[in-house]
């Protein structure tokens, strides 16, 4: 299995509120061959049978093992398997139906927008769950999900159902889940049932969206980018393209991820600006990370002397209005290493009662950069954002000397 992922999208409806949503996959072309193919993980924890042709996703760390296949000119994961062994504590205080219990209401890596309908006991010792999944643009996915034990392994499977009734797809997925198997001697180590939170669908997500006009009529949309991989990733651009009901681009804007680069498991907010407002034929937007980018290059994206942040810099900030209503965030860095950083930046993100992403800037500090020991000052200018933030965040990011 080859590993592809073209880019990032996000779909939604265009609104004067907010609109969240995740990143998915891109549509990949379907090759000739389209019979199937034992897949099995790197981990050995699970293998499974998938159609030649669909594109994969794969995370391998020593205690989480995922895999998430998508169907041609499906512009989402289709299946989406994950495995851990499980802790002695854990095994020892929770049968399956309690590992259930604990997995749907407070570890799916989607419970913000999951809601379970049915849980059926299985004959070979597995359980399958009904439910529905939210997605952008206000529809739902009906999602099947499978939870398999062997020995200290659980797994976990989910199926998207499709909205037709082709036998064909039916009976590819049907075979996807006959075919899962666990293994007990899997390279894995023991770790507590949230590590399943962590199984990403991309290495990089576009999370908490929010599309907004301002009083002047300028159109807004801002969120933020997750870094799930284990590279820092520098200069992804992010594109936004507003279309008709009828799928015809009427306008697009492009940016670059604020700050010096995302760290792994790190995040940075964008903020695309319409100046001239939302066209009055759009009613839906979608955005891009990096037409060039691809995991596969992800190398070529990573910072060759690192991006430099907390704990190295520390840093006080205190939010006030000045005599224009505008929001500053002004605080104080400090650099606690024994080198100079570099291009100093200050990042903010403004966050609404839901966590979505209602405003964002950056500021270079006056200085162009901070010795050993030494602090300097910071303020960030918000003139404009969807709706007053009820709280932020504030990092600030550096480059090392010059080698």
């Amino acid at each position: 299995m080859g590993i592809a992922l073209l880019s990032a999208l996000l779909i939604a409806s265009i609104v004067t509120g907010c609109s969240g949503g995740a990143v998915v996959f891109a549509p990949t072309p379907a090759p000739l061959d389209s019979s199937p193919a034992l897949y099995a993980h790197p981990s050995r924890a699970f293998t499974i049978t998938v159609p030649r042709q669909w594109t994969l996703y794969e995370q391998n760390t020593t205690t989480l093992a995922s895999a998430h296949f998508s169907a041609p000119n499906s512009d989402h994961p289709t299946v989406s398997v994950a495995a851990i062994k499980l802790d002695d504590a854990t095994a020892a205080r929770a049968d399956t139906a309690a590992l259930i219990d604990l997995y749907q209401g407070q570890v799916r890596p989607d419970i913000e927008q999951y809601r379970e309908q049915t849980r059926t006991a299985m004959g070979d010792g597995s359980w399958r769950l009904t439910g529905l999944r939210s997605v952008a643009g206000g529809g739902v996915q009906q999602i099947n999900t499978f939870l398999q034990q062997a020995g200290a392994i659980l797994g976990v499977v989910d199926v998207i159902l499709p909205t037709d009734a082709d036998p064909a797809v039916w009976s590819q997925l049907q075979t996807l889940v006959n075919t899962f198997t666990l293994a007990q001697d899997a390279d894995l180590e023991s770790a507590p049932l949230t590590t399943l939170a962590f199984a990403k669908e991309a290495s990089l997500a576009i999370l908490h969206v929010t599309a907004w006009n301002t009083a002047t009529g300028v159109f807004f949309i801002t969120g933020e980018v997750a870094n799930y991989g284990a590279n820092t990733i520098t200069d992804l651009p992010i594109e936004a393209a507003l279309f008709t009901a009828q799928g015809l681009q009427v306008e697009g804007a492009v940016d670059v991820i604020m700050g010096h680069g995302i760290t792994p498991g790190g995040f940075a907010p964008f903020s695309l600006r319409f100046g001239a407002g939302q066209p009055s034929l759009a009613t839906q937007y979608r955005l891009t990370l990096g037409a060039e980018w691809s995991p596969a290059s992800e190398g070529a994206s990573v910072a060759p002397a690192g991006v430099i942040s907390s704990p190295v810099l520390t840093w006080t900030d205190e939010a006030s209005f000045d005599s224009f209503n505008r929001l500053v965030i002004s605080g104080t860095v400090t650099n606690s290493s024994s080198q100079v950083v570099r291009q100093p930046r200050a990042l903010a993100t403004l966050f609404d009662g839901a966590q979505n992403v209602v405003g964002a800037a950056w500021v270079a500090l006056e200085v162009p950069e901070i010795a050993p020991g030494a602090s300097a000052p910071f303020a960030i200018t918000l003139p404009e954002y969807a709706s007053l933030p009820q709280n932020y965040i504030i990092t600030i990011q550096g480059l090392p000397p010059d080698s």
